[in-house]
């Protein structure tokens, strides 16, 4: 009975295999995206090295465990790192550093509304095995609302449409300040094999490695 005891505690125990994806824009691939769970803990990573002339070559290494999101950004311009609480789907607490990388949403009193994290919310976008519900993203600068536009089934194929606006705080990549997009998540059955992310003359896409 001890060994089956142990067995099935090391079975439970086991992090669910990381799901990646390639990511691409204009037919180049750009780098990776992976997205892992390990109980309650998810993990997030993406690592940049192929992105024209280098300009946004970077890591980003994100953690989420028990309200808690951490997420490291590195690239050859700056690094930040940020900390956000999240208790009841409200943000208690953010830490930015360097101060620099501080805007008006890093005090989480002006976040309004219900929230969730970036690591959670790809989690949610990867494990949604259909189209998934609106939410509102935080990462401690900024607040995203993505909300679902369209469903269509194609055979065993599903694609839901959404749309990507930044509600609150700056847009993404300065001096770009990209603040809103369109996204077509593709599923196949409960796996999510396709994420196309559009917004003016970018056309970034994500296709499942396995």
């Amino acid at each position: 009975m001890k060994f089956y005891a142990l067995m099935c505690a090391a079975m439970f125990a086991t992090p669910l295999a990381a799901q990646s994806f390639d990511v691409s824009l204009g037919g180049k691939t750009l780098g990776t995206l992976s997205y892992s769970q390990n109980g309650g803990a998810k993990t997030l990573k993406s690592t940049l090295n192929n992105t024209p002339l280098g300009v946004f070559n970077g890591t980003f290494h994100g953690s989420s465990k028990k309200g808690v999101f951490t997420g490291d950004s590195k690239s050859s311009r700056k690094q930040r790192r940020v900390e956000v609480s999240i208790a009841k789907n409200r943000a208690v607490s953010t830490k930015v550093t360097p101060q620099a990388e501080l805007t008006e949403l890093s005090d989480p009193a002006l976040v309004v509304g219900q929230v969730t994290d970036p690591v959670q919310a790809i989690g949610s976008l990867i494990n949604a095995g259909g189209c998934p519900d609106k939410l509102n993203l935080y990462d401690g600068r900024r607040v995203v609302h993505l909300e679902p536009t369209g469903d269509t089934v194609t055979g065993s194929a599903r694609t839901c449409s959404m749309s990507y606006k930044v509600v609150q705080g700056p847009g993404h990549l300065s001096p770009l300040k990209i603040s809103s997009a369109k996204m077509k998540l593709t599923y196949d059955g409960s796996s999510l094999q396709k994420i196309e992310i559009s917004s003016g003359l970018f056309k970034l896409r994500l296709d499942r490695q396995d």
